[in-house]
């Protein structure tokens, strides 16, 4: 998660109605690019740069003509380390071809979210994978620990990402009878992708990450972290007791100045049915508490060397802090054999910002 502007142009440009389109994409899902290949095992930095352009993918007509999508809802339970049973909800996005097969060629997708959001943020994106991608897959969006749908008798005082890596390997990888996977993950989905490829790669067929890097982030040396535990602040002060989501918005908006973080973070507010209160579908004090632990990354830190041999595609966003330079050498020694993408002019929320570059991006790797 993170708010970093596109470009200095481009944050002169925009405007408050414009961000909240964006949003508008963010929460709903949304979705063209260049060529890249994996060398076998030669681990190096490949970068390339894609014009930030939204227009339609010249496969999609052809793709849309010979496949259909549907939507399913379900859930699966795992043991967290205190030995809790966790419902995670998921998504699974199943494309049909012209005689309504639903036979499929590669090793399912599963999707996972980064921080305040939820599986709903790419439903866009899972429905065109499963709709376009020639070689056909089991699409899965998956509402994280803590967060979405997964229910407050689920909530649990771990975030630790190898934690979040059972949840998906033991819980429901095997629930669904899935040997292996193909992890894309944005942001703290994307660490929570990287731990499960590290502690189980035999069940890791691949490896997309958007836009995080495998090492810990601080208030003092990343202002865009900063930015963040900022609005977890916010939202932990704020008291939801007789007010509405306006009456939310108005008590962050000295916080939190950006309208379509805002809205975001609204997303997050369900209505009691019954008695009309707002209240949280995330586990806000938990997050809070585990805030460090969800900046860092706790794989391979006890000195036992931890490597993803697997083609790893890292898919940064331009103009975003969130991976740089000096991350290199952590993301080499995790996984030598990672390609590194960059969308010019895409902050942080690339599948949001640049939807079109990163499904191009996404068939390109998982059609391979």
């Amino acid at each position: 998660m993170s708010f970093a502007a596109r470009s200095p142009q481009r944050r002169k440009e925009s405007s408050a109605a414009f961000r909240i389109c964006l949003l508008n994409a963010i929460i709903l899902g949304i979705s063209f690019c260049s060529s890249f290949s994996f060398p076998p095992r030669n681990p190096r930095l490949h970068a390339c740069r894609h014009r930030h352009r939204h227009r339609q993918s010249p496969w999609s007509r052809k793709q849309a003509r010979t496949h259909s999508s549907s939507c399913i809802s379900l859930s699966s339970s795992v043991a967290d380390t205190f030995g809790k049973t966790i419902e995670l909800k998921y998504t699974e996005f199943s494309g049909s071809d012209a005689a309504g097969n639903d036979n499929y060629d590669g090793d399912p997708a599963i999707i996972l979210h980064g921080l305040l959001g939820s599986k709903r943020n790419f439903a866009s994106l899972g429905s065109s994978l499963a709709a376009q991608l020639s070689k056909r897959r089991r699409i899965i969006a998956v509402d994280l620990r803590n967060h979405g749908e997964n229910s407050e008798e689920t909530w649990t005082e771990d975030m630790s990402y190898s934690g979040m890596a059972r949840d998906v390997v033991i819980g429901l990888l095997d629930r669904l009878e899935i040997s292996s996977c193909v992890l894309i993950g944005h942001s703290m989905g994307g660490k929570a992708a990287k731990a499960a490829a590290l502690l189980y790669p035999e069940r890791v067929s691949g490896l997309v990450v958007m836009d995080i890097a495998p090492v810990e982030y601080t208030c003092e040396r990343d202002a865009h972290w900063s930015t963040v535990k900022g609005t977890i602040d916010a939202i932990a002060g704020v008291s939801l007791e007789g007010k509405t989501k306006r009456d939310v918005d108005l008590a962050l908006r000295a916080t939190v100045e950006d309208p379509a973080l805002r809205a975001f973070v609204l997303t997050n507010l369900r209505e009691d049915r019954q008695s009309g209160n707002l209240n949280w579908k995330i586990n806000v004090e938990g997050i809070e508490r585990q805030l460090e632990t969800i900046a860092g990354f706790d794989i391979g830190q006890d000195g036992e060397s931890s490597i993803y041999h697997g083609e790893t595609l890292i898919i940064k966003g331009g103009a975003s802090r969130f991976v740089q330079n000096s991350h290199v050498e952590a993301i080499s020694k995790y996984f030598p054999n990672y390609l590194l993408t960059s969308i010019r002019g895409a902050g942080h929320w690339i599948h949001a910002e640049a939807p079109d570059d990163t499904l191009a991006i996404l068939k390109k790797y998982l059609d391979r």
